[in-house]
């Protein structure tokens, strides 16, 4: 008897096993007929941003593209002069986003510098975006830290409204240590000021605004981001023409761009695709071409998707390109969409 139920119990059980399995069976199969299973993408969120600059572009944002994030932001008014914080490094600069300029006076001494007429044949040079030794505004101003004493003109360029901040006589003293000493003042001498301005490890510079005298950490981490939504000036040669654009400069200490054309599909661009040869230390080869302006009526941007580009992140490598609208929902501009992709 007791065989019995034991048997009766294990010929239920394999019939209920084989009901189950050829139920399965049926659904796999099932779902195979109806739908594909979707390949897993590359990394976990959508591989389309937008770049909340805003209208007037006062606004700058660095985007990391490891993390596919904005990691922060803040408005390029905030600074006239920018220095260098990697060692052994004395670069100083002026604010392009602003139309600053600068002049070499030629003169050494604060006081023998009172007026425009005195400096105006030595010319006016402007602060580019590319960041290149040669397009540099001051230029070298000493050797190692130790200052040649030259005094500068600068043109403060323009505010956030557009009118003109008018203009200062500035004089670099010796880095020693780990600071930069700036003098500045008015043409007639009023207003002086000494500041020091200290380097600040982790950043690729740091930034003093003379309105209020304030030594500022503007930049994120220089390993945290890798392009620069911001306004930086440009040169046409053909018309003598400096000009200020919207687009992305690199990070110097971790990033480097280039483009690589417009007819390549972007969809099919692997690892295998990129060209170590064509990286170089200009800072804007993504830049500001990826728009373009309608002329006459339209006076509105348009954006060109066929513009790809190879962005290099520390050892990793992605595509990118601009894509949607420079618009947001309500038609004001400086909201440009783009696409980045891992390279694999």
């Amino acid at each position: 008897m007791i065989r019995k139920r034991i048997h009766i119990i294990s010929t239920s059980a394999r019939m209920l096993s084989l009901s189950l399995l050829l139920l399965a069976c049926l659904g796999i199969s099932s779902c195979f007929k109806e739908k594909p299973i979707p390949m897993p993408k590359i990394y976990n969120g959508p591989d389309v941003f937008t770049a909340h600059i805003g209208p007037g572009y006062i606004k700058q944002l660095y985007f990391n593209a490891q993390t596919y994030q904005f990691v922060d932001s803040n408005s390029h008014y905030l600074y006239d002069m920018a220095f260098d914080c990697a060692p052994g490094s004395y670069n100083v600069y002026i604010n392009g986003s602003k139309l600053m300029f600068a002049c070499h006076t030629g003169k050494y001494n604060l006081r023998d510098v009172t007026s425009l007429d005195d400096t105006l044949s030595n010319g006016w040079k402007e602060e580019f975006g590319s960041g290149l030794p040669a397009q540099r505004a001051i230029g070298d101003w000493g050797a190692n830290g130790v200052s040649a004493g030259e005094v500068y003109l600068l043109n403060m360029g323009t505010d956030s409204l557009g009118y003109n901040i008018g203009f200062k006589k500035m004089q670099m003293g010796d880095c020693t240590g780990n600071d930069y000493l700036v003098t500045f003042c008015n043409l007639d001498g009023s207003d002086m000021h000494k500041v020091s301005v200290p380097r600040m490890s982790g950043r690729n510079k740091v930034y003093l605004l003379f309105a209020d005298q304030q030594v500022r950490d503007l930049e994120p981490d220089n390993t945290n981001w890798d392009m620069l939504f911001t306004r930086y000036s440009i040169y046409f040669a053909d018309q003598n023409l400096p000009y200020l654009v919207t687009g992305v400069l690199t990070n110097p200490n971790k990033s480097a761009a280039y483009f690589v054309d417009s007819t390549s599909n972007f969809d099919s661009l692997t690892l295998n695709n990129v060209e170590p040869s064509r990286f170089t230390a200009a800072l804007d080869n993504i830049g500001y071409e990826w728009k373009l302006y309608g002329l006459g009526t339209s006076g509105r941007y348009t954006i060109k998707p066929s513009f790809i580009y190879i962005l290099r992140s520390g050892s990793r490598y992605y595509k990118l390109r601009f894509i949607g609208s420079f618009y947001d929902k309500d038609g004001n501009e400086g909201y440009p969409e783009f696409q980045i992709d891992e390279l694999k």
